[in-house]
């Protein structure tokens, strides 16, 4: 009788650690997946409002910034002379013959970068330039770095610029942000067993790309995810 509980036993336990090995093999890549589907997006939401700015640099000191600090410091203090019409027309009046009777005029103004930047992509709200610097979820300890150059000919000079984000990068703090810290026993026994290490998993690392933005051999601005 105490051999064929023994037995029995015994065999509950094989099945439940063939269960748990079976459940693994499945949830440990749908969660990388998601992780990294999730990291992809937060990036590519910085690298846009990178893209923005940039552009508006560009158009007031005709080259990139070629540091991302040169950049926050022109979003959150630069200024941009834009031609604006001055003045008021009725509904009923076309804009050329409001300016024609003199009604409106243009006039240069001053204004912060950060309006010009936002005009650029009505898409990207103005929250997204609060920390666009930083890779996300690095806790504001890594920051984009950014390559500059030019493309050359006998009649023009290109300013280009590129920024990479390596899948260490994008996946930077992956363990902790799958277990933070002050996660349950019960969080962190479930994701000690189905998700240990699972960003060094090669098998999984080999299926996703980095990012990039831009070229230094081609005048574009383009993501790799475009």
């Amino acid at each position: 009788m105490n051999i064929r509980r023994l037995f029995a036993t015994l065999l509950a336990i094989v099945v439940v650690v063939l269960a748990i090995f079976a459940a693994r093999s499945i949830m440990r890549p749908e969660k990388f997946k998601s992780v990294y589907q999730l990291r992809k997006e937060a990036n590519v939401q910085n690298l846009l409002a990178i893209r923005s700015a940039q552009a508006v640099y560009k158009n007031v000191n005709k080259v990139y910034a070629d540091d991302i600090d040169k950049l926050v410091d022109f979003v959150n203090n630069g200024t941009v002379q834009i031609e604006k019409n001055v003045g008021n027309f009725p509904d009923t009046m076309s804009e050329a013959q409001a300016f024609k009777l003199g009604l409106i005029h243009k006039e240069v103004v001053t204004v912060p970068a950060i309006e010009k930047i936002l005009d650029i992509d009505h898409k990207i709200p103005k929250e997204n330039f609060k920390n666009f610097q930083y890779i996300p979820f690095s806790g504001k300890t890594k920051k984009y770095e950014i390559q500059v150059d030019s493309l050359s000919s006998k009649t023009y000079t290109v300013p280009v610029y590129r920024i990479e984000v390596s899948l260490d990068d994008i996946l930077i703090n992956m363990d902790k942000s799958i277990t933070p810290e002050n996660a349950g026993v019960l969080t962190k026994l479930w994701n000690k067993i189905f998700y240990n290490d699972l960003s060094t998993e090669a098998q999984y690392r080999e299926q996703y790309d980095p990012l990039t933005m831009g070229s230094l051999t081609e005048a574009s601005t383009a993501g790799s995810w475009e």
